[in-house]
């Protein structure tokens, strides 16, 4: 995939006044989003055509998307779930989590279930890493890969589609639901106003494009352009090589490196609703950095009558 977007941003690269900030001594919020403690690559996350060719029939397939594009084509045994089932609208903010009760139901409705190693793709790369963050957060990300370029590698690489629906037996998935994976406004607010004491145990990643997070473009919905103060602009496109998959290891934590990331440091992930931020927190937690993301993310945040922006 290629992008003109340069790697990292920072509020000094985009020409707008920062915003100062209140600030107060509240641990709590730091000890909530501090990591226990860095891993090292967690490499069962991230599976290429290769090997999911290998293991057809061994693992359960999902293709992330909508009826027609499934029908269309897609990898011969996958099961469709679609990408509206795993958003909702909420107090007027787009692509919110459902209920886990719901998200149990769509899971298990496509045959997920047991301990089986699930592999999430899409034909673009955000619906799949968005669905591999809900596993994620229903406590299932140890048992989750995504297939490294998708659908598109996939075929590059010559292997066969269908268009054969196919239909699961449902099983029961039971959510065990990982609230370190999500945060909400009010807590990224406290983070805001704790930025100055938190210093570098605090990154705050904006996934978008540099021309959203430097104010130039508000994005649709969005009331007030800009960025959350103190957020660093890592584009979702800089994971990714030209052809789509995903950089290697080293580049990726070069970038994550000069954004700030450290295995000490508790890294919040943003976007304009959680979509595009889903990637870099698939990454982050690719790579063993500690995660989470604000699902309510710059449309939320921009829109709350009595938060800042910069």
């Amino acid at each position: 995939m290629e992008t003109n977007e340069r790697d990292v941003v920072r509020e000094s690269d985009c020409g707008t006044a920062h915003v100062d900030c209140r600030f107060a001594l509240v641990f709590i919020v730091l000890l909530s989003f501090l990591p226990f403690r860095a891993q090292a690559v967690n490499e069962q996350m991230l599976v290429s055509p290769d090997w999911l060719q290998r293991h057809l029939g061994t693992v359960t397939l999902l293709h992330i998307g909508d009826a027609a594009g499934y029908e269309q084509k897609h990898i011969p045994g996958a099961v469709l779930i679609e990408t509206s089932s795993l958003l909702v609208q909420r107090d007027g903010t787009p692509n919110e989590l459902p209920p886990i009760d719901a998200l149990e139901r769509v899971f298990g409705a496509a045959g997920v279930g047991g301990r089986e190693r699930v592999v999430v793709y899409s034909s673009d790369p955000l619906p799949a890493a968005r669905a591999w963050f809900t596993l994620d957060y229903l406590g299932q990300g140890d048992r989750a890969s995504l297939l490294d370029g998708g659908l598109e590698k996939w075929i590059a690489a010559g292997y066969p589609t269908s268009t054969e629906r196919v239909q699961p037996e449902p099983l029961l998935f039971q959510a065990r639901p990982g609230p370190r994976a999500v945060t909400r406004l009010a807590a990224v607010r406290e983070l805001v106003n704790l930025r100055e004491e938190l210093g570098p145990n605090l990154v705050l990643i904006d996934a978008r494009s540099s021309a959203q997070f430097c104010g130039d473009e508000a994005g649709p919905d969005v009331k007030h352009a800009g960025h959350i103060p103190g957020a660093v602009n890592v584009p979702y496109a800089s994971n990714l090589d030209f052809t789509g998959a995903f950089k290697t290891v080293y580049e990726l934590r070069q970038l994550y490196h000069q954004a700030g990331v450290t295995p000490e440091s508790a890294n919040v992930v943003y976007c304009r609703t959680g979509m595009q931020a889903a990637m870099t927190y698939f990454v982050l937690r690719y790579l063993g950095y500690d995660a989470t993301l604000y699902d309510g993310s710059f449309i939320e945040w921009s829109n709350a009558g009595e938060t800042i922006w910069s």
